[in-house]
């Protein structure tokens, strides 16, 4: 079944990846590598990149941004696995806690 919303993609994406929950950036970058591939080349070194004229093309940030939140602090699933993020987003430690141990459990 193809995925067709942000969230169902963010949340794909948060399950597979703990360095994306921490920082919006990471889960922009694995969004493109995972659902955009098409839009990664190599630059002179071989190393990816994305060309200019294709960044008009990525999903705004922001709506990762706000299905992350979602999928962090309304479904209370994938918390940050930094505690500094947690604080820097004024998650409540008990929250993040509760949210580990249902995940675990899910596992």
């Amino acid at each position: 079944m193809a995925l067709k919303t942000y969230k169902d993609k963010v949340k794909v994406i948060l399950e597979k990846h703990e360095k994306a929950r921490n920082n919006d950036g990471t889960l922009l970058a694995f969004y493109i590598w995972e659902y955009m591939p098409h839009m990664i080349g190599k630059d002179q070194d071989g190393e990816p990149c994305i060309r200019l004229s294709n960044i008009k093309h990525l999903p705004p940030i922001e709506n990762l941004r706000r299905s992350r939140q979602i999928i962090q602090n309304d479904l209370g699933l994938f918390p940050p696995t930094d505690p500094k993020v947690c604080k820097a987003r004024k998650i409540k430690e008990e929250n993040w806690r509760n949210a580990e141990v249902r995940e675990a459990k899910q596992s």
